[in-house]
């Protein structure tokens, strides 16, 4: 019977050339739609599912974080994905705690970034409520840190789940384009505030249950990408007649970034509130500047600037003809910031060179935009044809220098050394770079110095990559009087010494 009907409005939809059948063919559509995800009840189909909670485990995988350039990503395993839906704010609070992946040799390391490996479990409280984003700590509804501009990616979670979907798609009004593909309904409609930029195509199954849902979403690496969900074995959890898939597939340009088993879930009705922090609605009434774009300069050297005010920190160094910098990060937010504070350092002198300590997303983030100023990256040499193909632009190829083991700029005054590091589980593709006179070592992900300066030293499985970074000084025989890092503020030395257990100054 259902399979008849399907095709009978197919039909219909193909067939009628009634003036305002196409929105008499998509109500229909809409409808059967609704009543099959449990959601239209009673004589006046009206929708009955405001809010929703279910909980899973499974397996993340980091994006942008992958050992090698267009590697796979790097899996987490998710041992708690608690997440709360309220389809009236809308608002959504995914709480998940994730942990190093099982291996099936346990010696092999853990390679990749996104903080693995995990020295203990990590716990991330993510919510968007409305047009607002923010993180919680501790628990849910705890503390909370504005996550400005994370608002739309969030939002377009709530419309790609399956009664989401079905809400959004109302929502959308005549904007709603039912088509087919093969013998299944597809529906096509731009999503509700704030992801109104975004489009979202919907594949149903026989039973007109959510199966595939695809959003092309942007990323500043990557450029507008593919986001999948798939959704399959169907259940109905709490015996209210709102089925809801039980294994959920998340897919990134392709690549896996989720993949959980619900483990229970209640679909009619839980109670849910996602009410927003005063903190950060004050922070978004104050139309409060994006936290990346803030920029400090802090002078190192002569004509050596360290840049910081966010969470990543660049590098400016002046040659007699040009600046090189190193590391334009994050994405456009930071990007567009750090080369007007350059810029207005050197107001005379061309940005020639970026330089890349590696590519995992957060330090790449900003690479379309030194394309777009025409400024050569210089980056490792396996990146090279990477960056060249994921950052072409209409065509238009980016100029990218690669760096083998080592690459010296120098004018005969200013010496700016870049070396590879080797043996790194983080990235295959991580720079260095070193400036003799200022004896300053500049590293990426390596060591972060703690906040503060007597906090006590890295342990276990967090150490690994300090230890291979002073294996590789060692190694290079360089003197250094005081380190750069990416994270954090400028030490000497004798910090990292000490967090890496050589005290002594042979």
């Amino acid at each position: 019977m259902q399979k008849r009907a399907l095709i009978l409005v197919a039909a219909a939809l193909v067939t009628s050339s009634m003036p305002g059948a196409q929105t008499m063919d998509r109500a229909a559509v809409l409808r059967e739609v609704g009543i099959a995800h449990g959601m239209l009840r009673g004589l006046q189909y009206t929708d009955a599912v405001t809010t929703s909670q279910f909980q899973a485990t499974g397996m993340q995988y980091i994006v942008g974080q992958s050992f090698k350039p267009g590697g796979p990503w790097p899996a987490a395993k998710l041992t708690k994905y608690n997440v709360w839906i309220n389809y009236a704010v809308p608002g959504m609070r995914i709480d998940l705690e994730r942990t190093n992946p099982e291996r099936s040799n346990p010696g092999s390391p853990v390679q990749g970034g996104g903080g693995l490996p995990f020295a203990a479990p990590q716990r991330q409280i993510l919510v968007v409520g409305g047009t607002r984003a923010w993180n919680e700590t501790m628990l849910p509804g705890g503390p909370a840190t504005p996550a400005i501009g994370q608002e739309k990616d969030r939002a377009a979670q709530i419309w790609m789940l399956p009664q989401g979907v079905v809400k959004a798609a109302r929502m959308a009004g005549e904007k709603l384009v039912v088509g087919m593909e093969g013998n299944k309904l597809t529906l096509t409609f731009p999503l509700p505030e704030p992801a109104s930029s975004y489009t979202e195509k919907v594949r149903l199954d026989e039973r007109k249950l959510v199966e595939h849902v695809e959003v092309m979403v942007d990323n500043p690496v990557l450029g507008p990408a593919l986001l999948e969900a798939d959704y399959d074995n169907y259940k109905d959890p709490d015996l209210s007649d709102i089925p809801f898939p039980f294994h959920i597939v998340q897919k990134f340009r392709g690549s896996p970034i989720l993949d959980i088993t619900l483990t229970g879930a209640r679909m009619y009705n839980p109670y849910v509130v996602v009410p927003t922090p005063d903190n950060v609605e004050q922070a978004y009434a104050a139309n409060a500047a994006d936290p990346q774009s803030k920029v400090e300069m802090q002078k190192a050297g002569p004509g050596v600037w360290f840049i910081t005010g966010a969470s990543h920190n660049s590098l400016a160094v002046e040659f007699k003809d040009y600046v090189a910098l190193i590391e334009s990060p994050v994405g456009e937010n930071r990007a567009a910031p750090l080369f007007d504070a350059v810029k207005k350092q050197f107001p005379n002198k061309k940005i020639r060179y970026v330089i890349n300590t590696h590519h995992h997303f957060d330090h790449a983030g900003g690479l379309r935009h030194v394309v777009a100023e025409g400024t050569t990256i210089l980056t490792y040499r396996d990146n090279q044809p990477y960056y060249e193909k994921v950052l072409a632009s209409k065509g238009a190829r980016p100029s990218v220098e690669a760096v083998g083991e080592q690459r010296v700029l120098t004018d005969g005054t200013q010496r700016l050394e870049l070396y590879k590091i080797r043996g790194s589980n983080h990235a295959d593709t991580m720079l260095i770079a070193y400036l003799p006179r200022e004896k300053l070592l500049v590293e990426a992900d390596l060591w972060n110095p703690p906040a503060q300066p007597n906090a006590p030293p890295p342990g276990g499985v967090a150490l690994a990559e300090p230890l291979n970074l002073w294996a590789n000084i060692q190694r290079l025989k360089l003197d250094v009087a005081q380190i750069a890092p990416i994270h954090g503020r400028i030490v000497p030395f004798s910090d990292f010494r000490r967090a890496v257990g050589q005290n002594s100054t042979n």
